[in-house]
Formats: structure tokens, C-alpha cells, sequence
């Protein structure tokens, strides 16, 4: 480049700054008029919004060794059930324990048991009914997660009240447990007296030996259901009320997403 080529790139580079500045001053009463106004509607967002708060629960998936025996013991009937004619169904009571937790059953029991609906239509003019409380916690309040690398679930709460927030997940997973637990009771309970019944119209001796092997192993689960809260879902980390907030919603009422 020549002297004088590089003269004129640094005289159209000074221009170009003149007429940026010129153009910058002219319409100074616009860009800080758009400034304040932009800055003023963010403080009033910041003043009406409200905070949102997320408590999590930390929890596995309890694998009790219980039930596989009362289905070896089953597998030893085997052949000898069918001879008596006799049919045994077996299987763990909280096999299916994280559909358990991700159910509609389950969040319908828990918006009837804690009075959710009016909390969850608030803000909202559709009817509060129970299925489509079912949707809004689902979709705005609840969130179940799964972290394959350390092997744990999480229940999450999103709520305006942190305390609130903290308490629902627990109480969350305790339901869980609770309608697991439950179902193994009456499950151990009904099968304990079939298997009493069976006994007494069966002659077979090793139907009869295995069949005692049966109620034994049931009346083990039928304990353990008894006294074990934490039945199907084992809690690592209970949720607190949680100091700041993880998002901000205009209203927590209408506020819905998609899993």
C-alpha cells in the first residue's frame, strides 16, 4: 500500500467515526429515552415477578433380596403346583416402583391428600379439576429425574414458598412409599392365606414342604412392609427449603411447561 492509499483508508476511517458520532447525537433523546424506559420495565418485572424456589429429594430404588427368594422357592413348586392344580402368582411388590413414582395414581392421591387444587388454578380461569391438576403438577410443579452415573432418582418441587417446596418432596416420596408399602401388605397378606388354603387341600408332602418355604418368605415381606418406611424408595438427601430461588415466574398458578 502507498503512502498516499494509506492516507485515504485512515481519512474514510475518520469519517466513518464523524458520521457514526453525528448520527448518535441526533437521535440521543430516542436511544436514552429507550434506555431509561427499557431499565424502568426490567425494575417493575424484578418488583411484580415472583421467585421461584426448587427443593430436591435424593433418593434409590430399594432392591431387597425378599421376594427373589419367595419366587426361587416358587420356581421349586414348579411342576408340582401344576400335578395339584394350583396357581401361584409371584413377583416383588415394589418391582415396578419407579413407574410407582411417576404415575397419575400417585399425583392424583397426592393433590387430594394436601388440598393442591385451589393452589394450582389460582391464577387461572379453567375449572380446578383433578385431571387437569394432574397436568399442571406435572407440568409446573413437579419434575422426576434420573442420574444414571450415581445410580439415583431425584423428585423435585418448584414452588414460591421454599418451605412449602421442601416439605411437598418429601412428602412426595413418603406417599410413594406409602402406597408401595400398602400394596405389599395386602399382596403378602392375600397370598399367606391362599397358600394356607392350598395346604389344606393338597396331600403332596413336597408341595405342602415348599408351600411352608412360601408363606415363610411372604410373612418376611409381610414384616419388612410393616416396620420399613422407607419401603420401595430409600431417601439419600431429603429436601430443604432452598435460600434462592432457581427461576422467576410471573405467577406460580400459571405456570406451565412440558416435561
Amino acid at each position: 500500500m502507498t503512502a498516499k492509499e494509506s492516507m485515504s483508508a485512515d481519512n474514510d476511517d475518520g469519517i466513518d467515526l464523524v458520521v457514526l458520532w453525528r448520527m448518535l447525537w441526533r437521535y440521543r433523546f430516542l436511544i436514552g429515552s429507550t434506555t431509561i424506559l427499557a431499565g424502568i420495565a426490567a425494575a417493575i418485572l424484578a418488583l411484580i415477578a415472583t421467585p421461584i424456589y426448587r427443593a430436591e429429594v435424593v433418593l434409590t430404588e430399594v432392591r431387597d433380596g425378599g421376594m427373589s427368594g419367595a419366587t426361587s422357592l416358587a420356581n421349586q413348586l414348579g411342576g408340582l403346583a401344576g400335578l395339584a392344580g394350583i396357581s401361584l402368582a409371584t413377583g416383588s411388590a415394589n418391582s415396578n416402583a419407579r413407574a410407582t413414582l411417576e404415575s397419575r395414581r400417585l399425583a392424583e392421591e397426592f393433590i387430594k391428600r394436601h388440598s393442591l387444587l385451589d393452589a394450582l388454578f389460582e391464577a387461572s380461569s379453567e375449572p380446578p379439576t383433578l385431571w387437569l391438576g394432574v397436568l399442571r403438577l406435572r407440568d409446573g410443579v413437579l419434575s422426576i429425574g434420573e442420574d444414571r452415573r450415581r445410580g439415583t432418582l431425584n423428585v423435585a418441587i418448584e414452588w414460591a414458598d421454599p418451605k412449602m417446596a421442601a416439605d411437598w418432596a418429601n412428602e412426595f416420596v413418603a406417599l410413594a412409599n406409602e402406597l408401595i408399602r400398602t400394596r405389599a401388605i395386602d399382596d403378602s397378606t392375600r397370598n399367606i392365606a391362599y397358600l394356607n388354603e392350598q395346604i389344606e387341600r393338597t396331600n403332596v408332602m413336597e408341595v405342602q414342604r415348599v408351600m411352608y418355604n412360601l408363606i415363610e418368605a411372604e410373612t418376611k415381606n409381610l414384616m419388612l412392609a410393616n416396620v420399613r418406611l422407607d419401603y420401595a424408595f430409600n431417601v439419600i438427601d431429603p429436601a430443604v427449603p432452598p435460600v434462592q430461588s432457581s427461576l422467576v415466574q410471573g405467577h406460580v398458578g400459571s405456570h406451565e411447561r412440558e416435561p
